[in-house]
């Protein structure tokens, strides 16, 4: 648990992830509790089944309906603003839900003013999943993603715990307003991003439906997201059974329909605590035996309870199904922001966010169905067994992205450990330096080339694996100067990455070389998983003072950071 905690800390210690999870968080337990009070504010006024489905559509029918577009708006328009305007537009759609309660005017306009609210709101998660990689590492987007599922988790309980303590208030007005102010509040969050980040949506004037077909087309190339995408629909469709069948087992355990929301907050405890251990997940590099595990985690504990009669019991294996949950998730959403290219990422998203009420919604009917024609103890075997089934049936395209994962890491081993040799990086994890390795591009250099010039933009680091160079400079004097000569394995380049200067010397092979060139993009990457070592500033300012003296004292190291 301390690595997970770690890293929780090295992706909160980036500003603008801070005012994402803050925005969300007021955002979520807002949501949560105007869920519960506006269901409970028609239930008063009707008494019907009906009505509350209908209050439920209003909430998820927007959302399937309308994602995939917004997803459109997000990579077509600077996605800070998008995310502002979906949250100004739903907080004044959201203030006339309350106006309607306040007055107990027409349930049908509540209704529609609360799918106005949930349509404008679709724009904020596409656009506000596109920014975590913006602002993250790729090194702590586990961790990122982590911190949403646990928070996610956890507003499951507070936001309806808000709810019921204004019902009992008797003001289901002010809980619609809490939602309204969430809104307004999450806006203003907004406003203090430093991160700007678009898409291509419409860049080259192509049409709406072109523009979604980029999105589609986006996903179904990176096979392994789109399946992983198809597990957090899974996923849903688990979630949306279990609220369907939480009542009937609640019923049965001796603890009546209000024993709903103990199963309730069993799944979110144990979404909670599994958060935690999210990038012990991503350090392994078979993803299939993970994202299995998940799912069984999710799925067979109903099947194990269709026999349970304790509700201590029950609540504990519920805890295992929510655990299972947050591992799919945050394998997914990662999956989505590391391997989609960031100009369609947020119509990735839109789809993502339009799949998943889609499954929620299929499962929920279906789930009612089952139940009603088989039973409380089947229904609960067919989801254990059925989800499980289904999940080892898509695992095929994970299994051979595990075997080419694998092979290209037994490939990359000796590059790695040429990395952790050089101490270029203080605190890199295995991961970051697999990464390095990975998009190193293999040079060879014949006697007598020139690898870097005096002058020329500072655009990679060179290391050195074979061979010896000679490095030359002109400097700060009236003739060229021979410094030093370097041989394998040894760095260089690194003078004009750090400190933001043109080249300071000449490296020219003094006999056949091979090297690694890494470009800046990717060398600042990593940095943002790890931080320079000691080692490596010390020999950059020695370096730079043999040949540059003056230039040494005024040129600090100045290094692009991620939004801290």
């Amino acid at each position: 648990m301390a690595d997970g905690s770690g890293r929780y800390r090295d992706a909160l210690r980036h500003r603008d992830f801070r005012l994402l999870t803050g925005a969300f968080l007021i955002d979520q337990v807002g949501s949560w509790a105007y869920n519960v009070v506006l269901i409970v504010w028609v239930f008063d006024r009707t008494h019907s089944p009906t009505w509350i489905a209908a209050t439920t559509a209003a909430g998820w029918v927007p959302r399937l309906v309308f994602s995939v577009y917004a997803g459109v708006l997000a990579d077509r328009y600077e996605r800070t603003r998008v995310m502002l305007g979906s949250a100004l537009a739903s907080f004044v759609a959201m203030v006339g839900v309350a106006l309607v309660v306040a007055g107990n005017g027409p349930i049908a306009l509540a209704l529609a003013l609360g799918a106005v609210a949930a349509s404008f709101a679709t724009g904020y998660r596409p656009a506000a999943g596109a920014l975590v990689p913006e602002v993250v590492g790729e090194g702590d987007l586990i961790a990122a993603n982590a911190i949403f599922g646990a928070l996610e988790s956890l507003v499951v309980v507070l936001g309806p715990g808000i709810g019921g303590l204004l019902i009992l208030a008797g003001s289901p007005a002010a809980g619609i307003t809490l939602n309204a102010l969430s809104f307004l509040a999450a806006a203003l969050v907004v406003v203090r991003l430093r991160v700007r980040s678009r898409g291509t949506a419409g860049a080259q004037g192509e049409s709406v439906l072109v523009q979604l077909g980029a999105g589609f087309g986006a996903l179904l190339r990176e096979r392994v997201a789109l399946v992983l995408v198809v597990y957090c629909c899974l996923d849903s469709a688990v979630y949306a059974a279990s609220t369907v069948i939480y009542v009937p087992l609640s019923e049965r355990l001796g603890t009546g329909s209000g024993g709903y929301s103990y199963l309730i907050a069993g799944s979110s405890l144990g979404g909670v605590l599994v958060a935690g251990l999210a990038n012990r997940f991503s350090a392994s590099s078979r993803l299939a035996p993970v994202i299995l595990v998940g799912m069984f985690m999710l799925a067979l504990p109903f099947s194990v309870t269709a026999f349970v009669h304790s509700p201590s019991v029950a609540f504990a294996l519920q805890m295992v199904s929510g655990g299972g949950m947050i591992i799919v998730d945050v394998l997914a959403v990662t999956a989505l922001q590391r391997d989609l290219p960031r100009e369609v990422l947020s119509r990735v998203f839109g789809i993502f966010e339009s799949a998943v009420p889609a499954a929620l919604l299929l499962s929920s009917f279906i789930t009612a169905v089952i139940l009603r024609n088989i039973g409380l103890t089947k229904t609960m075997l067919t989801i254990g067994f059925g989800f499980s089934a289904a999940a080892v049936l898509g695992l095929a395209p994970i299994l051979r992205a595990d075997r080419r994962s694998v092979a290209l890491v037994r490939a990359l081993a000796p590059r790695i450990a040429l990395l952790e040799t050089l101490d270029l990086f203080t605190g890199a994890s295995r991961a970051t330096l697999e990464r390095l390795a990975r998009c190193a591009t293999e040079v060879a250099q014949s006697a007598g080339e020139v690898i870097i010039e005096e002058g020329a933009e500072a655009d990679a680091l060179w290391i050195l694996t074979d061979g010896a160079v000679s490095v030359s400079a002109l400097g700060e004097g009236a003739r060229v100067r021979r410094l030093r000569t370097m041989s394998a394995p040894s760095f260089f380049g690194e003078i004009g990455l750090l400190r933001g200067l043109p080249r300071t010397a000449t490296v020219r092979a003094i006999e056949p070389c091979r090297l690694l060139r890494i470009e800046a993009d990717d060398f600042f990457a990593a940095l943002q998983g790890a931080a320079v070592s000691g080692s490596l500033l010390a020999q950059s300012a020695a370096r730079l003072a043999r040949s540059h003296p003056r230039l040494s004292a005024a040129a600090p190291v100045s290094l692009p950071r991620p939004q801290d």
